[in-house]
C-alpha cells in the first residue's frame, strides 16, 4: 500500500526515519511530503541539548534532512498527517494526542508528568488507538522512544484495516486524557523545572538521601477469601508475607495444590547475580512455607512468572525467559522438583505469558515489543490446538495497547461462568497497581475485556505496588513492592 505522510519541515525528526522502516516492514511503501513551518519551541529545544549534555542520551527528536525521508512514489492510497493541520477529505488520517491533533503535543504532555493518549483518526472516527508505557517519566529523551514506537505500531494498526473496538484503549471512559485539556506549549519556565526536578532527584539518589526507592518485592499469602477480590476496590488484609534475607527478592507468585499438597512457586531474584531463577517452597495448612524456597530452574538469561498448566495427567512450566528470546516449555520428571526442558513453546521474547482454555482452542496472551517499545503495553494473542503448540499468532497484533490493562498479572480464574484476567497497572511505573477484567470476547477475530475490580495497599505501609495475583482451592497469593529497607 502507497502510504503518503504529511509534515511541516521543522516536525521532520530523526524517529520518521523508524515509522518509514516500521511500515516498510509491514509491506507499505511510505513516502513523506514535507511542507514549510513547524518546529520546537526554543525551551524545548534547550532541555533537549542539557539531557544530552547531561546523561548522554540519543535524541529522537533531532531535525532531520527531509532528503533522508522517501519521497512518495506515486498516487496515495491512504494519507497520514502528524503536524496537525486539518485533512482536506474526510478519508485522510491525523495523529491525535491527547486528543488534539499533532505531534507537536507530545513532548508537552510528558513533561506535564502525562501518559499520553494516543489516536490514529479520520472524518468518521478512531482508527486506532491506545495508551503507552513511560518507562523513565523524569527524562525527556527516555521518555520519547517507546511512545513514538507505539506511534508506528497504531499506525501500522491503522493501514491495516483491523476493528478498533476489541482491540485498543480508545479514549473513552475510564482513559487518563478523558476531560483534561492538551499540554500547552513547553515554556522557559516548565523546561527549567522539569530539569532541575530530575537532576535533583539524581542528586539524592547518589547521595542517599529522601525516602528509600521501593525497589524490593515480597510475596503475601493469606486463606482464600470467601468473596473474590475481583469486583470494586479492595484491600490486602490478611496476607503474610513470606520472610527473605534482604539479598534477594520473591515476586511472581503461583500456586499449585496436587495430591493435598500446596506448592508456591515463585521468581527468585538475587541481587548478587542481578539474574532471577525459579525456586519454590510447600505451604502448611495455615498457608506457612515449610522450608525457604529453593530455586529449581535456572537458565543463562533472566527467568520469573512460572506459569504453570496440567495436560495428560502431566504438569507443565512457561517461564518468562524473554532475555534469551523464546518461551521455555518445561515438564515436571518428579513434581514439584525436577523439571526437563522440552524447548522453545514459542520462538518469540513474551513477557508474562499466560495459558488458558476457551471454546475448542488453548490460548496464550502476552506482552510483546513491537517496533522497540515498551514490554508495558502491549498484548499480543497465540492460538492452538494443544497446549503443547505449535501455537500461530493472530492476525489481530497487538490486541490492546493500554499500560494500565495490558500486561499479565496471574493466570485467567473462572468465577460463576467469566473468565477474569489479573493485569497489571503500569501508570506511573512498573507494576504500580493489580487490576481484574472479565474477557467479554476472545476469538481468532478478536479480544475485549472489561475492567471490574482492583486490588491495593494500604495507605501509609509504603506499598508502591502490586502486580500478581494468584488462587488455589485454599489460598491467594500476591506481590507487593515495598522499600527494600523496611519489613511488613
Amino acid at each position: 500500500m502507497q502510504i503518503e505522510i504529511s509534515l511541516e519541515a521543522g516536525d521532520c525528526r530523526t524517529w520518521l526515519s523508524g515509522l518509514a522502516a516500521g511500515l516498510a516492514a509491514r509491506g507499505h511503501r511510505p513516502g513523506f511530503r514535507i511542507r514549510p513551518g513547524g518546529g520546537d519551541s526554543r525551551a524545548l529545544a534547550l532541555l533537549r541539548g542539557f539531557e544530552r549534555r547531561l546523561y548522554g542520551d540519543s535524541d529522537p527528536f533531532a531535525p532531520l534532512d527531509p532528503g533522508r525521508l522517501p519521497a512518495p512514489e506515486g498516487p496515495a492510497e491512504i494519507r497520514l498527517e502528524l503536524s496537525g493541520l486539518p485533512a482536506a477529505d474526510r478519508s485522510a488520517l491525523h495523529l491525535a494526542v491527547d486528543g488534539e491533533a499533532g505531534i507537536r503535543h507530545l513532548a508537552p504532555a510528558l513533561l506535564a508528568g502525562r501518559n499520553p493518549h494516543l489516536a490514529i483518526r479520520d472524518g468518521s472516527g478512531i482508527r486506532a488507538a491506545g495508551l503507552p508505557a513511560i518507562e523513565a517519566p523524569d527524562r525527556l529523551l527516555r521518555a520519547l522512544p517507546p511512545v513514538l514506537a507505539r506511534i508506528v505500531t497504531l499506525a501500522g494498526m491503522a493501514f491495516a484495516g483491523m476493528a478498533l473496538t476489541d482491540r485498543s484503549c480508545d479514549g473513552g471512559p475510564g482513559s487518563p486524557a478523558e476531560g483534561m485539556p492538551a499540554a500547552g506549549p513547553v515554556s522557559a519556565a516548565g523546561a527549567f523545572g522539569f530539569a532541575a526536578a530530575a537532576l535533583g532527584a539524581r542528586l539524592a539518589r547518589r547521595l542517599g538521601l529522601g525516602t528509600p526507592l521501593a525497589e524490593h518485592w515480597r510475596v503475601g499469602i493469606r486463606p482464600r477469601a470467601p468473596r473474590p477480590p475481583f469486583s470494586g476496590e479492595n484491600g490486602i488484609e490478611g496476607f503474610r508475607f513470606l520472610p527473605d534475607d534482604g539479598q534477594r527478592y520473591y515476586a511472581d507468585p503461583i500456586l499449585w495444590e496436587q495430591a493435598g499438597r500446596t506448592c508456591l512457586f515463585v521468581e527468585d531474584y538475587p541481587y548478587a547475580t542481578g539474574r532471577g531463577v525459579i525456586a519454590y517452597t510447600e505451604l502448611d495448612p495455615e498457608g506457612v512455607p515449610l522450608f525457604v524456597p529453593r530455586p529449581i530452574l535456572a537458565r543463562e538469561g533472566h527467568l520469573s512468572y512460572p506459569f504453570l498448566f496440567a495436560h495428560a495427567g502431566e504438569i507443565y512450566m512457561i517461564p518468562e525467559n524473554a532475555a534469551e528470546g523464546h518461551l521455555p516449555l518445561y515438564r515436571a520428571r518428579i513434581f514439584p522438583e525436577h523439571w526437563e526442558y522440552l524447548g522453545p513453546l514459542i520462538a518469540e521474547p513474551l513477557h508474562d505469558a499466560t495459558l488458558l482454555r476457551h471454546g475448542a482452542a488453548w490460548w496464550i496472551l502476552a506482552n510483546t515489543t513491537p517496533d522497540g517499545g515498551s514490554s508495558w503495553d502491549c498484548l499480543a494473542l497465540y492460538r492452538a490446538e494443544s497446549p503443547l503448540g505449535p501455537f500461530t499468532r493472530q492476525p489481530a497484533d497487538p490486541v490492546l495497547i493500554d499500560a494500565r490493562l495490558a500486561r499479565s498479572a496471574g493466570p485467567v480464574l473462572e468465577e460463576e461462568d467469566m473468565l477474569v484476567r489479573p493485569v497489571q497497572d503500569c501508570l506511573g511505573g512498573y507494576g504500580r497497581g493489580l487490576r481484574f477484567c472479565a474477557i467479554e470476547r476472545l476469538d481468532e477475530a478478536g479480544f475485549r475485556q472489561r475492567e471490574i475490580g482492583r486490588i491495593a495497599g494500604p495507605a501509609g505501609r509504603g506499598i508502591a505496588g502490586i502486580h500478581t495475583y494468584a488462587r488455589s482451592a485454599r489460598f491467594e497469593a500476591i506481590d507487593a513492592l515495598t522499600p527494600r529497607e523496611r519489613p511488613l
